[in-house]
């Protein structure tokens, strides 16, 4: 589809506004930008240097896990004002600060405005709209409910959001120590601490080999630095390639699981997941298995997706979820013992909210646990290095002043 670049205004006083939007003519984007409520200056086809970088820039715009939230969020509080579905994702789309989502909303109200359903607009973006998400509003739209759905949606996006911040927050410290530890240990033995091996050679005495060991570390780094540089940038490539592989994807995602305090984390945190998603989705009809399976794909842990998959199966086959849950290796007694109750009580929906509930609490607790853990860990070793290192350069000079004296 082509794309023009026009110049219009809110109004005679208001200041020139510039944009690219793509169209079937240039008619089509006069008629677009009249019904946004803007005076047209001049549309004209863009050129080929410039669709370039509009890609581009398209490309490397992100849609946050916010702003799709804020963006149901005001979907939800308009529809249930009374207004019509076309008109009220023109209104977001007018106060959509992101270019990337507000293109976005305006196909979901053209694709509408063409036939289609809400949900079946957005499953023609399914990096932004999840099959969850899309399945969820087909529900509601089939059931006449949709204003309901999309509150749903705003409540399980906003606790995805602030589990997910959680989660992350764990990291962030730790994190910054090691990088700044690194630093400092690699421009000490780089370039500070060659320097005073230059003098401790003009000495004519046996050095301590503490000191011995250091000079050697930094007659290396200082001539191949850029070496380790290379090596490291290679290693780190490298993991990250394999990790990208379906085999390497779960040997790390096992891995994490079996890590100490980290892997208590990880399997709170997609015990959490698991719950809310599978709870969300049977409390507003979908079928089970349709469930199970959206359930998989949400999950960031392959191995417990991986087990996901087993209890799919075992549904199919006609057992009951519990049953899938008990052939299972990281789904604890806890959330067996709860969907085993629901199953019974008739009401899985209603467990499984309690459940992630529950896994949110033990998602803070086991975050707040794993950031004491290793931040004196981390101090600790970043201590031990820079000591040794400091030390064997001052045991010659300790050993001088006693000569000396």
């Amino acid at each position: 589809m082509p794309r023009y670049q026009y110049e219009v205004r809110k109004a005679p006083s208001t200041p020139v506004t510039t944009g690219v939007m793509e169209a079937d003519s240039q008619r089509a984007v006069v008629m677009r930008l009249r019904e946004m409520g803007y005076f047209p200056i001049s549309v004209e086809e863009a050129g080929d240097e410039q669709q370039k970088k509009d890609v581009l820039k398209h490309a490397l715009t992100r849609i946050k896990l916010k702003e799709r939230n804020v963006f149901f969020r005001q979907l939800a509080n308009l529809g249930e004002s009374g207004m019509p579905l076309t008109r009220a994702l023109t209104t977001i789309r007018k106060q959509t600060p992101n270019p990337k989502l507000a293109a976005i909303i305006e196909q979901l109200r053209d694709d509408i405005q063409q036939g289609s359903s809400l949900a079946e607009a957005m499953e023609q973006h399914p990096k932004v709209f999840p099959a969850m998400y899309c399945s969820l509003v087909r529900a509601g739209e089939t059931g006449g409910m949709l204003e309901d759905v999309l509150w749903r949606i705003v409540a399980f996006g906003e606790q995805e959001e602030e589990l997910r911040g959680k989660a992350v927050s764990a990291m962030i410290y730790p994190a910054f120590l090691t990088v700044v530890g690194s630093l400092a240990i690699f421009i000490l033995v780089t370039f500070v601490f060659p320097k005073l091996i230059a003098i401790f050679e003009d000495f004519n005495t046996e050095l301590p080999w503490p000191t011995v060991v250091v000079m050697s570390i930094c007659d290396f780094m200082s001539s191949y630095w850029w070496a380790v540089i290379l090596a490291l940038g290679g290693l780190v490539a490298a993991l990250v390639a394999y990790v990208r592989t379906p085999d390497g994807r779960m040997q790390m995602d096992v891995l994490l699981l079996k890590a100490p305090a980290v892997g208590d984390l990880v399997q709170k945190y997609e015990m959490a997941k698991f719950a809310r998603t599978l709870g969300t989705l049977l409390d507003n009809g979908v079928p089970v298995l349709r469930a199970l399976k959206i359930t998989t794909d949400t999950l960031g842990n392959v191995a417990i997706a991986k087990e996901v998959d087993i209890i799919h199966g075992r549904v199919t086959e006609g057992d009951s979820i519990s049953d899938g849950l008990e052939e299972t290796e990281h789904f604890p007694p806890m959330v067996i013992s709860m969907f085993s109750v629901g199953e019974e009580s008739g009401r899985v929906g209603a467990v499984t909210q309690r459940l992630a509930d529950a896994y949110d609490m033990e998602v803070d607790r086991a975050v707040k646990a794993v950031t004491a853990l290793m931040e004196p860990i981390l101090i600790v070793i970043m201590g031990v290095i820079i000591g040794f290192l400091v030390i064997a350069m001052l045991l010659p000079i300790l050993n001088l002043s006693s000569v000396v004296g």
